[in-house]
Order: structure tokens, then sequence, then C-alpha cells
């Protein structure tokens, strides 16, 4: 709440020679202005006084005490534009006793004190003023304060007047105590001051970006609660020009709609409570995607503005209501907060054409349509309409075209390194027969219990035999059945494989072999000019690096740094089961929470995954995937696909190691 400098200079004038004493600092925050004491009031009568004179006080506190001649808190003065009022309640019941007097106003204090919060939040003090006597001394003008405090619309007033007083009352008992002979002689009244305040925090606001805000599409109102989606929606029904602020303005219409069962702050998820709650009403939510330069909002460190901050759609009915809103999200670091698009149009049209003409935008893609004659094409609200016929039925996007001259190029490599090891994994299972009922209308006919599981390790053609049985990798499948008196088959296998897995993540980690190149690899890698996977040549900054395999020290790659840098160690080991999302999983979740360690799953629906990982080291996995998500077959069909013709059994290597043809 700044104010210019020469602004500021006149104000101090104008309140000096009214008698306050210096209450408004030189400062341009009327925030940081605010005394911890209450400031002495004005005296309109009096010019140019010296606030510092004794003498002078009394004079300003005559004059004060005189224009107070009725009940009630009185105005007095005010300043900068009203941010700082003082009010004075004259003691005209001329009560003798603090206690009678305190207590006949309170109702009148937090009447007025709750009237000041509706409009603002404020920041208060209390001055009590007194005379006292003394049987050798002359009279004495006594005054007790309170520090300032901090008012909402929320805050428990009368609460807070009782503390007050309170300390007023503490404050005269040591007064007395002093032992100063000084008795009270009558009590004059009770100064309030009231302070507008902004708070710093602790509220869900955050200001609008800049390039948003000039559109002058979007209303912000200035909340300092966590309702702010209550207070965007409210914000369409406020009188324009009084809806920048959240006060009595918006209490007022807060009876329009139902916003219980809401969460404070509301999360995007909880709309369609209030939808429900609200029939005819209907919200669409946007977002803002950070521009160049900086990250959405602005009014902290991390939440600076980027200059070009771009609107993308979040949630997208698929019909709009009688009572519509489009609501604009910022997000901040650890928060979000509402806005209402009063013209959205005016607010996304800069991201489709600097033209003028009007445009006809679909809410959920954002493709537009303008009104120029085509022939043989719809134009204008035509074609919107066609168009939302087809867009309705897919998920709200931003189409985002790469800027002209930019190239578009892969780079991750690393993820087509071949892995290491890998898990094949199968169960079997027994249908027993069952009569139980399952759900209101369902009837279970069979229950399926694991009876055995087997598993293979695939490694790498380069691995060394002697390092996998130095850890103990079986090099054979591994089968395993159960039995009447073994029939905790899944949990079996669950631990069978985290065993391995723990194995041979040490394996991994332990194991580095130095590189070893004969002549002919050697003359290949010296002559070869480009990096093997980004394809760009040597330089500097992109030097050669020969890269190897760690277990076997072969070497695999020539390879720029950058890229070399890229392929990195395995994190986890694959276990892949053919068909594991609609089958084998069943029998697996439930295993997987044996122990504290983490469970990372990937769902499809609640009973479908796509994938599913154990943590079984604090730096290594193993996951769980489904070999029939890419190879969408069942297994005779793929292993027929291998046999076409006689003699095609040489195909299956692994299997002709264990089984031979008949």
């Amino acid at each position: 709440m700044g104010i210019a400098v020469g602004q500021q200079q006149q104000h101090q004038q104008s309140l000096s020679s009214v008698g306050i004493v210096d209450s408004v600092a030189s400062t341009s925050n009327v925030n940081d202005s605010i005394p911890q004491q209450a400031p002495t009031p004005p005296a309109p009568s009096v010019k140019r006084a010296n606030t510092n004179s004794a003498r002078n006080i009394v004079k300003f506190k005559k004059a004060r005490i005189g224009m107070v001649n009725t009940p009630g808190f009185i105005e007095l003065d005010s300043a900068l534009d009203r941010t700082v009022v003082w009010y004075y309640r004259g003691n005209t019941e001329n009560c003798e006793s603090y206690q009678v007097f305190l207590e006949s106003i309170k109702l009148e204090l937090i009447e007025k004190i709750n009237y000041c919060v509706r409009i603002n939040p404020i920041k208060y003090n209390l001055k009590l003023e007194s005379v006292y006597a003394h049987r050798e001394l002359p009279a004495e003008n006594r005054a007790f304060k309170t520090v300032s405090r901090e008012a909402y619309i929320h805050s428990d007033v009368r609460a807070m007047v009782d503390e007050d007083f309170a300390a007023l009352m503490s404050e005269e008992d040591r007064y007395i105590k002093k032992g100063s002979g000084f008795t009270l002689s009558s009590i004059d009244g009770l100064l309030l001051g009231i302070y507008e305040h902004t708070p710093l925090g602790g509220s869900s606001y955050i200001p609008l970006p800049e390039n948003i805000m000039r559109k002058k599409a979007v209303i912000n109102p200035m909340n300092i609660d966590d309702d702010c989606f209550k207070w965007a929606i409210l914000a369409r029904h406020v009188p324009v020009g009084h809806h920048n602020r959240v006060g009595q303005n918006y209490y007022n219409e807060e009876h329009r709609y139902d916003f219980s069962e809401l969460s404070s702050p509301t999360p995007i998820s909880e709309i369609h409570i209030f939808e429900r709650r609200n029939k005819g009403v209907s919200v669409n939510v946007y977002g803002l995607k950070p521009g160049k330069g900086g990250k959405v909002g602005k009014g902290e460190k991390d939440e600076k503005v980027g200059k070009e901050s771009v609107v993308y759609p979040i949630r997208v009915v698929e019909n709009e209501k009688a009572e519509h809103f489009d609501l604009l999200v910022i997000e901040g670091s650890e928060r979000l907060h509402y806005t209402y698009i009063s013209n959205f149009s005016r607010l996304v049209r800069s991201q489709k054409t600097s033209h003028e003409s009007r445009l006809f935008i679909c809410k959920r893609c954002f493709t537009s349509f303008d009104e120029q004659v085509k022939k043989n094409k719809l134009r204008g609200n035509e074609a919107l309409q066609q168009h939302m016929r087809l867009c309705g039925l897919n998920k709200p996007i931003l189409p985002v075209m790469p800027e002209e001259g930019e190239v578009l190029g892969f780079n991750g490599w690393a993820n087509m390194q071949r892995h290491p090891f890998a898990i094949y994994a199968d169960f079997e299972a027994l249908l027993e027969k069952q009569t139980e009922r399952v759900g209101a209308s369902t009837d279970g006919i069979h229950a399926h219990h694991p009876i055995s599981y087997g598993y293979f390790v695939k490694a790498a053609a380069d691995v060394p035999v002697a390092l996998m049985e130095k850890y103990d990798i079986p090099q054979t499948p591994v089968i395993y059945r159960g039995s009447e008196s073994r029939d905790e088959v899944a949990k079996h296998f669950i631990a069978s494989v985290t065993a391995l897995a723990i194995r041979l993540g040490n394996l991994l980690k332990a194991t580095n072999v130095p590189i070893s190149m004969g002549v002919e690899e050697l003359r290949a890698h010296n002559a070869k000019s480009v990096c093997d996977m980004c394809n760009l040549g040597f330089t500097e900054t992109r030097w050669k690096v020969a890269d190897h395999c760690h277990l076997s020290g072969r070497l695999r790659h020539t390879l720029c740094a950058p890229c070399n840098l890229k392929l990195t160690t395995p994190k986890f080991v694959p276990c892949f089961l053919h068909n594991l999302s609609k089958y084998d999983a069943h029998f697996i979740v439930t295993e997987l929470g044996y122990d504290k360690k983490s469970i990372t799953v990937i769902p499809n629906t609640e009973e479908n995954y796509i994938s599913f990982s154990k943590r079984v080291m604090p730096d290594f996995s193993v996951r769980f995937l489904d070999s029939c998500r890419f190879m969408a077959s069942s297994l005779a069909e793929l292993a027929g696909n291998l046999l076409t013709r006689p003699g095609d059994f040489e195909k299956f290597r692994e299997t002709a190691k264990v089984f031979q043809p008949t």
C-alpha cells in the first residue's frame, strides 16, 4: 500500500498539524508503519501543535472530549486514504470505575471491529485515557495502551477484546503498585485506532501474471483464506469495480450456491461435488503453462512470472449447463489459487492469432474458427459446433506446435540398452469349485489357487558364467510345486524372486571389469568420428569415449561423453509374466506387503495393473511386467509363429537347452 514520497510528506505534515504523534512513519507501507501503541489522537481545532509538549497533549485531549458528547464510537479523523482511522468512545455515562466503563462499551467495541474486518483485514489497538489526582501534586493525565493486533473475518473478536481489557487493567495495576500516591479521579474515554492490513502470507492468493492481467479477462479476488474456489465462483455476481477484494461484497452472495462438503483449499478432484450439489451448474478449469522467462505466478521468490504464460485446459465438462463457470487456476510452490475467467475468448485468442477478427474457440482443445468465408467449409459458430461433436469424445489437450526451425530429436538412449538380466516366470493354478456369492447378482463357481510356479533367469551372452556362479544366479529353470502342506505358493514365489533380485543387485553394483579391446576393436574405435548413439561428431566438449560392459569388459560402443554418462547401471531387474495384468498379478500383489519396503504400482483399473515394482534394496527393485502388452497373443500362438517349417525348433534357443523335440 505505497504512496509517493511527495504525497507521504504532505500526509505527515497534515497529520502533525492536527496533533497525531508520528504514528505514520516515513515509509511507503502502512502495515510497517502501524505503531505498537496507540497514537495520540487528532484535535481538529488545534493547528501547528508540538506533539511532544505535555501542555499541547492536554489541549488535544480536551478538544477530543469536547467533540464526543454522545454515546458510541465517534470517528475523529482518518489518514492515507482512510487506511488509518481513529474512533473515540467517551465516558458519557460518567462511569467511576474501569470495570464498569469497559463492560458498558464492550458490545459497541466488538461491533465496531467486526464491521471493519468485514470490509478488510485490520490491525487495531486501544488507548484508555483517564485523569489521576494527588493530595499534594497537580492532577495527571494517564493513558494505558495495548499493542496492535491483527483481526480477520474469522477472528474471535469477543475473546480478543477480553484479552485487551485484561491487558489494560494489568497495566493500570502496575501503575498503582508503584506507590506514587495518585488515585483515579475520572475516566475520559477509549481511543480505537484502526489500520488497514494486507497479510503477507497464509492464504491461497497468488497475483496474476502480467500478460494475463493486461488482457482484463480474469477476475482475481484477493482472499485471506483458503476458500479461493468459492470466491472465484461468486466473482461473477459481485458488481463491477468491487470484485478485486473479498469483503462484504462477496459475503452478500454466499447464499447463491451450496459450498458444503468442499475442502479448503478445494482440490480440482472435488469440483464434481460442487456440481452435484448445485443443479444446473458446470465448471471448467484451466491452468497456466510457464512461458519463457520464469514460473507461473508472482509475489514470492519461487513464484516469478514468465512473460508469456500460456493457458491450457485441465478439466472440461462434456455439456455446459445453464450456469457455467470457467476458472483459471494459478499454481504456486505449494498451493493452488482459483480465479474467474470473465471473458474466455479474450484470454485465449492471443495464443491463436494476432488478428483482431472474431474467433470461435473450442474450450477443449483450443482449436479456433473465424468467420472468413471459405469454399466448401463451415465457418464461425457452425464450424465450432461440428468440431465439438468429435472433440467432445477426447480428453482436454493443448496442441503446441514447435517453433519455426526447431528440430525434435530422440535423446532417451539409455532406455534402448539391453538389460543384462531378465526373469521370465509363470504360474499354474488349480480350479476349485465353489458356490460363494460374489456381489449382489454374481455367483462364484471356481476359485483359482496357484499350485506351482517356474522362473528362468536369462543373462546376456557376454555375462561370464563364473560371475553368475559366484552370486548363485540359477542358470536352469527353477520349478516349485506346492502341496497340501505347502499351499502358500505365491508367497514362496515372492520370497524366491526378491532374494534373487537382491543377489542380482549386488552383482551389478559390485562388478566393474576393466575394458579389454583387441587390435581390431581398437582400430575400429579410433577410426570412428561420430557417436554411435546421437550420430553427432566428436568435439572438445563431446570427446570420444569407449563404452564397455562392466560385467565382461567387452567394448560395446564408441560414444561421446554426454551419451556415455547417460548409460548407468540398471536400478531394477525385470520379471516378465505373460498376461500378468489380468491373471498372475492377482496372486502376486497380495503378497508384496511382506515388509515395509515401498511398492510402486502403475494401475490401469482397480484390479488391472500395467506394472508394479517392489523395492528390495535402497537403490534396487524388481519390476513385474506383462509381456502380453507388447506381444498381444497367447503363448501357443506365439510359439506357433516360430514353427513354420520342420527344423524350426532350433529357434527356441532356451527351450532347446531343456527339452528335445520328439
